[in-house]
């Protein structure tokens, strides 16, 4: 049998670390566990658009290349 669950990002680690405590409990892949649905690509390229025209409209200002890289 195969479930799907979706879990809060703060109790992902903490639930993980149980079910791998189970013998009966077989993870395929946990590197798929992030990737976003559709919706939730479409709400991010939306988001952006609107930062992009906020800019334009001169309303917001953009962050600078070290700036951002300081933050990742």
């Amino acid at each position: 049998m195969k479930i799907t669950l979706e879990i809060k990002d703060n109790k992902a680690s903490a639930f993980l670390n149980f079910i791998k405590s189970l013998d009966f409990i077989q993870i395929k892949s946990e590197e798929n566990m992030d990737e976003p649905d559709k919706e939730e690509i479409l709400k991010n390229i939306a988001s952006g658009l609107q930062e992009v025209k906020d800019y334009e409209a001169g309303t917001s200002t953009l962050k600078n290349a070290k700036a951002f890289l300081d933050e990742l």
